[in-house]
């Protein structure tokens, strides 16, 4: 389920950290759990793969928060060197880097139809969004390596893993860094039921992700001061940073009901037996197939980021609402995620009938959360709280984005193939009509990223060359050092964040 694409609807959830969020009140109430991946290869295991490195301005723009060597010129170096794009040509991609990025291997014609639709309402066709101009309607590419996906577990560790200085330690819970006068010198970790130490001569590198490494800076006396000694926990250096700053990408779906078959009709004995053979022998088919298929990226210009993302994926997954009568909806909702009102991939399931859906995004957000400690037990889950669409510039720009595909999917391109607008429906029509839906259909991307933030202010968890402020031989290797959330999914810049580190760890430039 891991490694077929198609499996993602089906993964387990004990692959899954599931951290189970504070209820939101931007959403009704809704309770969250927050993906993380609970295997070798973290979130790239997980994810839905979409490849999108982000707009060159999202790193000019760190860098001129004072992330002095992350801008886009100096950041392009990594995002090469760790790919291999299948179409490879462009200065601006990677030919030999572990990662393989290529395009989606089960074409569908409601995707070109997407395509030609998107273009009728004024968005170019852009053949490569990961090239130096982000904005316009694309072919999607994502993490995958001849129709298989493509993580940083089977890119980097697996054509590694016999090497004699490398040790891997599975089912091992890290519980705290170990410092001494000021300066790591290893980790404590949980395994198979003993406290074990591993020290180190050089740098100890959290890259546990923005849940996690903020968490064990807190279990390791890092932190605000007052929450440290709340829970008892000794203050070893003070940043009333970490853990704050958490940002996420709010979405909204709209499913449309087609006349033609779509890949969630695939999904039944004989299909499966089909495709799996398909799989099997040419690497191509429905297994094979990621969620999206096309993206597009609009509101940028040359050098301002793209304000909207928009994925379209010719499937349908649910248990989406019968209809639109909101006492009917909150019920359906509230019964989709075990209660909890929020949105769980783990508990969709295939629509019987052929249709699309269409996911639109705010790329920057204004709301932020926090993560912080329940207690210094590192067992323990972590306290997580953030609104969706708490921040009323996130509302307003989700209703607009909503629109913008509303008018895509009505454009005269899908004229011949839509059957009508099964979610939300005919009757969301006015700004209060989405408002209502949003507080309780909106969602999150999974892009949690800045709760260890970098930067060269006196308040920045980490600076540009990711070492933890006020101690020694310590850095933070992964999406929560991001200042700010980039422009679409953010697997693509965590891998570079993890090049750009190896070098800065080793003292070496981009070019040795």
């Amino acid at each position: 389920m891991i490694h077929v694409p198609a499996g993602l609807i089906r993964m387990s959830t004990k692959y899954d950290w599931q951290h189970r969020a504070e209820p939101d009140a931007s959403r009704s109430g809704a309770i969250d759990l927050w993906a993380a991946g609970k295997v070798l290869g973290g979130g790239s295991s997980v994810n839905g793969m979409l490849w999108v490195r982000g707009h060159p301005g999202d790193f000019d723009h760190w860098g001129a928060l004072g992330c002095d060597g992350w801008t886009f010129d100096s950041v392009l170096p990594y995002f090469r060197r760790g790919e291999t794009y299948e179409r490879t040509g462009s200065c601006a991609r990677g030919g030999d880097g572990p990662m393989h990025v290529s395009h989606v291997r089960t074409p569908h014609p409601l995707t070109e139809v997407f395509l030609e639709a998107a273009q009728e309402q004024g968005h170019k066709f852009n053949s490569d969004y990961n090239g130096f101009n982000q904005d316009g309607v694309s072919h999607a590419q994502v993490s995958q390596r001849r129709g298989l996906r493509d993580s940083a577990a089977t890119a980097y560790l697996w054509p590694v893993w016999r090497r004699p200085n490398l040790k891997i330690r599975r089912k091992a819970l890290v519980t705290r860094v170990v410092i001494e006068d000021g300066r790591a010198v290893g980790v404590e970790y949980l395994q198979g039921g003993k406290e074990v130490m591993a020290r180190c001569e050089s740098d100890v590198i959290l890259s546990a992700g923005s849940f996690v490494s903020p968490k064990l800076l807190l279990l390791s006396g890092i932190g605000d001061p007052d929450h440290l000694r709340s829970h008892g926990i000794e203050v070893v250096a003070e940043n009333r940073s970490v853990g704050r700053n958490l940002q996420e990408h709010p979405y909204a779906s709209l499913i449309y009901t087609v006349n033609v078959p779509t890949i969630n009709t695939e999904v039944t004995p004989t299909g499966v037996v089909k495709n799996g053979a398909d799989l099997v022998v040419r690497r191509r088919g429905a297994a094979t197939s990621p969620v999206p298929h096309a993206v597009l990226f609009a509101g940028g210009e040359d050098s301002h980021p793209s304000v909207f993302q928009g994925t379209f994926a010719p499937m349908a997954f649910g248990p989406p609402p019968e209809n639109t009568s909101w006492s009917r909806l909150k019920r359906r909702f509230s019964r989709s995620s075990s209660g909890t009102g929020a949105h769980d991939v783990h508990r969709m399931h295939p629509f019987e009938s052929p249709a699309v859906t269409v996911l639109p995004c705010v790329l920057h957000p204004e709301g932020r959360g926090r993560i912080s400690l329940r207690s210094s037990d590192p067992t323990a889950p972590i306290l997580l709280e953030h609104e969706v669409v708490g921040h009323p510039c996130d509302m307003d720009k989700l209703i607009e984005a909503c629109e913008m595909h509303r008018d895509i999917m009505n454009s005269a391109a899908f004229a011949p193939y839509i059957l009508e607008e099964h979610f939300p429906g005919k009757a969301v029509k006015s700004e209060d009509d989405w408002r209502r839906l949003l507080r309780i259909a909106s969602w999150r991307g999974e892009h949690a990223v800045s709760t260890c933030r970098m930067g060269s202010d006196d308040e920045a968890v980490v600076d540009p060359s990711l070492r933890v402020r006020g101690v020694d031989n310590l850095r933070v290797a992964d999406a929560s050092v991001m200042p700010t959330l980039t422009s679409g999914n953010t697997n693509a810049p965590a891998i570079m964040i993890g090049e750009k580190a190896s070098d800065l760890v080793m003292g070496r430039s981009a070019d040795s």
